[in-house]
């Protein structure tokens, strides 16, 4: 689940900025793809919100885009990243590009190139700059759950940001994928997230629920894995204990 490249485009076509977070797409021209884009928002120019981004799905590969003012950023990721958590990168990459386009002279026609914007837009979108000053509760967090995981009380689990990032896991992708798109789906109909689970084919239990933090504005989510033998009575009652060892963690 990665996101792979990052463009920011005039509304005229012209691409002004391109960053490749992986290796997959290195290789690719920006002004080459960037007539693409173009022609996207020339069609549907009247439709596309200043304030939510538009999708493009093409097949496991996914662009979404955000206009702002004369601009427009497109992020191309893996179609399994949370949406959720682009729309953040997309929120904090326009302000980011605010304050840099006030202090420094953009051109029309021509890519910038800007080390210290490279850097903070590659800690946007790492997410490693919500976590650094988080780093020594998570990690108390994940070797709690380790030692879960080796002492055989769970499969594994998972701890996600509010906003969909992944901070740890050690759950089979697709469980990790349902669970962060479950995630988007309740926080777009603004439901409330406490307490979840189901049962798979083989009888697995994936249980799910939020932690509330005092001092944080976000809660923190995490999802655990049940043993096929565990009773969901049992499993409920272990995800409690486990969510209260880690609230006194924090």
């Amino acid at each position: 689940m990665e996101i792979h490249s990052l463009f920011i485009l005039q509304k005229t076509g012209v691409c002004i900025y391109s960053r490749n977070f992986t290796k997959d797409f290195e290789t690719v021209v920006p002004q080459l793809i960037t007539p693409f884009f173009s022609a996207i928002f020339s069609f549907s120019e009247n439709v596309i919100s200043k304030k939510t981004p538009e999708i493009l799905e093409m097949g496991e590969f996914r662009i979404t885009f955000r206009v702002h003012d004369d601009y427009i950023f497109a992020l191309l990721s893996d179609s399994s990243v949370s949406l959720l958590f682009i729309s953040t990168r997309l929120d904090k990459i326009l302000s980011l590009f605010d304050t840099f386009r006030r202090n420094n002279e953009i051109g029309d026609y021509e890519e910038f190139e800007n080390i210290e914007f490279d850097i903070k837009i590659d800690y946007i979108i790492t997410g490693e700059e919500e976590l650094i000053s988080s780093e020594p509760l998570y990690r108390k967090i994940i070797d709690f759950i380790t030692d879960q995981v080796l002492e055989d009380e769970i499969l594994g689990a998972a701890i996600l940001t509010i906003n969909g990032k992944v901070i740890f896991s050690s759950l089979p992708n697709d469980i990790l994928i349902s669970s962060v798109r479950e995630l988007e789906i309740r926080y777009k109909v603004r439901e409330e997230f406490d307490t979840t689970f189901y049962s798979l084919d083989n009888g697995q239990k994936v249980f799910s629920k939020m932690i509330k933090i005092p001092w944080k504005l976000e809660p923190i989510l995490i999802i655990v894995l049940f043993h096929s033998s565990v009773p969901l009575g049992m499993a409920d009652i272990n995800l409690e204990k486990m969510a209260k060892t880690i609230e006194n963690i924090i």
